[in-house]
């Protein structure tokens, strides 16, 4: 049988070290492309793993001031009393509250970014919470283009 989501999940190609850090290889499905537009997507109804709340209950979590940071950034009222005080968050209470204030807890996927062909980046989608917001911003994806549309859907 033949997998239907192939063309669209690169190859594994091993791992690469470079100093202190490793890296996966992947297929870059890109390549044979000439201007590609690329989004970036979140898929799923929540973007942390269960084992990253555990570990954060059982441990003293690092608060994270650049987590913080964009919380008030977005909604200087989001940290509690407590948080303000620490300037900090910690990694899970920051994707918990991303989570909620986007439409990955509600519609199961969220819409990151968007580089167009000209290589400009749009990454103004942090407000987009209904279908109906996701699917203005699948029209801009697209240019409008609805049959390209249709059949993003249809996969």
């Amino acid at each position: 049988m033949r997998d239907p989501l192939r063309p669209f999940v690169p190859q594994y190609h091993g791992l690469v070290t470079r100093g202190e850090h490793c890296y996966i290889r992947l297929e870059d499905l890109l390549s044979s492309l000439e201007k590609p537009v690329i989004m970036d997507c979140k898929m799923g109804v929540r973007t942390y793993q269960e084992e990253e709340l555990i570990k954060a209950r059982q441990a003293k979590a690092t608060l994270r001031g650049d987590m913080y940071q964009k919380m008030m950034k977005e909604d200087p009222a989001a940290p509690s009393a407590e948080e303000h005080a620490q300037r900090g968050v910690t990694k899970c209470r920051y994707l918990q509250w991303r989570d909620t204030t986007s439409s990955t807890s509600t519609l199961g996927l969220r819409i990151e970014g968007i580089m167009m062909e000209n290589g400009s980046i749009q990454r103004d989608f942090r407000k987009i919470v209904t279908i109906a917001q996701v699917t203005e911003a699948l029209l801009f994806f697209t240019r409008s283009h609805l049959n390209t549309l249709k059949a993003y859907h249809s996969k």
